[in-house]
């Protein structure tokens, strides 16, 4: 699992505040090295402005950073995906040419950001030649045709060497490009006229390579020499409807929003609910084996050394805050203390005539903690446990109650709901096809050493399958608001998972992104609810993202104290 650093969480703010002062967008932020944008993930940008560049010793950070920027500030994204081609190639010659296009109309006042992207590009055109990039033909090809579309729109030459090796190339395109480029020239200032040559080219360089493609008989060749030709990245092209999800992931106003994830919420469907449970997990365990389960846990946790006492006073000083527990008087200094004031009447020299507030730490939240139990996450659940058990002491200790759930199902590809829709007629997009399993291993009116045998379950095998997780964390959510409704709480709801949901059944019945859309969905409800503050712990890279607070997480090393202490200290830091 990824862990995130403070350095890491420091620099990402800092490149984030670089991108709001330049491009003008208030919602432009990097979360887990990736843009986002509107409040979602922008998606794949040219390779000269990846952000996966800024590792590399030969990129400019700011010539990277005022790139992007200047992308935000000068491309309409709605406009861009609806004209965008869907083919790979052409959406890969479109996306930079658009790119080259924004950054050509930077300011001439704004002289040093001209000059970081100018380097940049050139950057990274000697980086691509020099690790052999253009060594095919289709990859030569490209870069000559971004370099020559480059030099075009900015009026700048290239260092000799970089013209010198795609001379012989840029020749052959003159006759067939000469004409688009003098278009792109002349309308780069208006986004849709520039996109009509930038398509056509788009669309040139793709037969070119197709008629190559012809001349090699094997396909096992033509796939090897195009994922050879992509700049050496990954290119996925834009879904069409990508632009018109941000727009409607960032509506005018709170109640707009509201109502938009509530009618994408509407959309997932299950196709039938009578086996669905939500059950105490100590119940489905023999009362043997689950006393076995709680002493490998105990023995577990005593190997591992853990400081009580020093977990305790950072959790606590971590959900304390100072309240008002009463009056100190007779007090030389301070506010009149009215029982006295014959006394200051006819004594005001007398010192003991005053009181002050005394303020003591008073805590005051609720915390849930829900697990993914998919087939995955068993290998680890030892650990997890662990975990689980030693932060819940701990918060115990520090007067923060808690929760812990978990989720799966009950079978394994779908089960009985996928066995009747079969028997239905396999009638499409049914919705949901499993047999959902909602865990309690511990509710929050349990205390710790009673609820160690219900934490302890967490180590059955059996209970791992599957995951729906959208399901979970709406479940979740909607027990910690129940909690104390109405008072001035504070309610985080944390996630431990190590990736996507997964049941094959309902993947395969309604397509692919079917549950992740409704977690991705179920994810911006919690962050849009203003009394749950949700984090996502070990999320998998793909969902890392979208969790706007996360806990770093390192299985290796069975480090316990060290990763209780990591997550106060990230709690710690989202305050600031």
């Amino acid at each position: 699992m990824q862990t995130e650093s403070h350095l890491d969480f420091e620099e990402q703010k800092q490149c984030g505040a670089i991108l709001r002062s330049l491009s003008g967008e208030s919602s432009a932020e990097i979360r887990d090295w990736q843009l986002f944008y509107k409040a979602a993930p922008y998606g794949a940008l040219p390779p000269h402005v990846s952000l996966e560049n800024l590792n590399q010793g030969w990129a400019s950070k700011r010539g990277l950073l005022d790139g992007i920027a200047l992308r935000l500030r000068y491309s309409d994204e709605a406009l861009h995906h609806s004209l965008c081609p869907t083919g790979m190639i052409e959406s890969f010659v479109f996306e930079v040419l658009e790119q080259i296009r924004a950054e050509s109309i930077c300011p001439q006042e704004l002289k040093g950001a001209k000059q970081n992207i100018e380097g940049q590009f050139i950057a990274w055109a000697q980086h691509y030649m020099t690790t052999g990039g253009a060594e095919s033909s289709i990859g030569m090809l490209l870069i000559a045709l971004f370099m020559t579309a480059w030099m075009r729109l900015n009026a700048k030459e290239m260092p000799q060497l970089l013209q010198d090796m795609v001379e012989a190339t840029r020749a052959g395109l003159a006759e067939d490009t000469g004409a688009l480029l003098k278009q792109l020239k002349a309308n780069r200032f208006c986004q849709e006229e520039y996109s009509i040559a930038s398509l056509a080219l788009a669309k040139m360089v793709s037969g070119l390579i197709e008629e190559e493609y012809r001349n090699v008989p094997s396909i096992r060749v033509k796939k090897k020499r195009l994922i050879d030709s992509l700049l050496q990245i990954e290119w996925v092209p834009h879904s069409k409807t990508e632009a018109a999800g941000r727009a409607a992931s960032s509506p005018v106003s709170p109640r707009d929003k509201r109502l938009q994830l509530q009618k994408n919420l509407s959309q997932y469907i299950v196709f039938d609910r009578q086996y669905d449970i939500e059950i105490e997990a100590k119940k489905k365990i023999r009362p043997a084996q689950l006393a076995a389960y709680q002493t490998e846990l105990s023995d577990e946790i005593k190997r591992r050394n853990i400081p009580w006492a020093k977990l305790t006073r950072l959790y606590k000083n971590l959900f304390s805050s100072p309240a008002q527990n009463g009056w100190q008087t007779t007090e030389s200094e301070g506010l009149i203390d009215r029982r006295y004031l014959i006394r200051a009447a006819t004594s005001p020299l007398s010192e003991p005539l005053f009181r002050h507030r005394i303020h003591t730490p008073e805590t005051n939240a609720k915390i849930s903690l829900l697990i993914d139990c998919s087939g995955s996450m068993k290998e680890q659940r030892l650990e997890i446990a662990v975990w689980i058990d030693s932060l819940v002491r701990i918060l115990e200790q520090a007067k923060v109650q808690t929760e812990v759930l978990g989720y799966s199902t009950s079978t394994w590809q779908g089960g009985r709901p996928y066995k009747a829709w079969r028997r239905s007629g396999n009638n499409p997009n049914p919705g949901r096809l499993n047999e959902r399993a909602h865990w309690i291993f511990k509710d929050f009116h349990t205390p710790w050493r009673k609820a160690r045998a219900g934490i302890s379950a967490i180590l059955r095998p059996e209970i791992y399958a599957e995951s729906i997780d959208g399901e979970a964390l709406l479940w979740a959510a909607e027990r910690l608001k129940k909690i104390d409704r109405g008072q001035a709480i504070n309610k985080k709801l944390i996630l431990f998972s190590d990736g996507c949901p997964m049941d094959r059944a309902t993947i395969q019945a309604n397509g692919e992104d079917y549950l992740k859309e409704h977690l991705l969905h179920s994810i911006a409800w919690c962050e849009q609810e203003p009394d749950i503050e949700l984090w996502g712990c070990g999320i998998g890279h793909e969902m890392r993202s979208a969790f706007k607070r996360r806990l770093s997480w390192e299985i290796e090393g069975n480090q316990s104290a060290e990763i209780l202490m990591n997550w106060a200290a990230e709690i710690n830091r989202s305050k600031e």
